[in-house]
């Protein structure tokens, strides 16, 4: 699979290969998660490897087939943004859910959107800690569905309207359930709200918080997501 004319795109993550080159995972609008070799990105007096930096929108081309085809052409789309801080973390978390939980070439213009606005979002909101998880617990509600793991978060198992005044079990693989309160307890007005994207008070985000972690992991399959380590000394997303 090639790339001819320039490819929408974003770099995920990037490693050194050999003495001057780098292997770059790409998010790109028609071609899904692809990797691609960066020849000659690392020095000489117009390196590539500042335009390899994540959550800059980029413009890429790409020959060849195989497990590696080549980067032909690179340009940025717009200015750099300036990340740093708690944004920084937010934004290396929503890359590595995208590495781990999708296939290389496989097409998802939706999850390039939802890529695109997120990053838009975390920009936007840095320096609100509050706006920061909204955007977070949006994109992860955006890829699950994306990738066919949609949650059931408007009606119980049964089919029956959630009642913003109970409390649910969420199962994992079937959706929310009355109960009453316990280890996984949510209630139905944080399950609306998180359906709307509405998370207006800290019980809330708390338990969409929760709720969203114990649904990743089960789609992780025990996989550890290694940017949640970036977050021990400020708040997990």
């Amino acid at each position: 699979m090639q790339a001819a004319s320039l490819q929408p795109a974003y770099a995920l993550h990037s490693r050194r290969y050999r003495e001057s080159s780098m292997i770059v995972e790409f998010i790109t609008r028609d071609h899904g998660r692809v990797a691609l070799l960066a020849k000659g990105a690392i020095g000489g007096k117009q390196s590539r490897q500042q335009l390899l930096q994540p959550f800059s929108p980029l413009l890429i081309a790409w020959r060849g087939r195989g497990e590696l085809p080549l980067l032909t052409s690179l340009e940025s789309a717009q200015a750099l943004p300036q990340v740093a801080g708690r944004t920084l973390y937010c934004g290396f978390y929503v890359n590595e859910l995208v590495l781990k939980l999708t296939e290389r070439y496989d097409a998802h213009s939706d999850i390039f959107i939802a890529y695109s606005r997120c990053m838009q979002d975390l920009i936007e909101a840095a320096g609100d800690n509050v706006q920061l998880e909204l955007a977070l617990r949006f994109f992860e509600l955006r890829l699950l569905n994306d990738l066919g793991h949609g949650l059931l978060l408007d009606v119980d198992q049964q089919g029956r309207e959630i009642d913003p005044m109970a409390e649910y079990h969420y199962d994992l693989d079937a959706g929310p359930t009355p109960s009453t309160q316990g280890e996984h307890s949510i209630n139905g007005a944080t399950l609306r709200a998180l359906a709307n994207n509405e998370l207006s008070s800290d019980l809330q985000r708390k338990q969409a918080r929760q709720l969203m972690r114990r649904i990743l992991a089960h789609h992780l399959g025990g996989r550890q997501l290694k940017s949640r380590e970036l977050f021990k000394t400020i708040a997990t997303p």
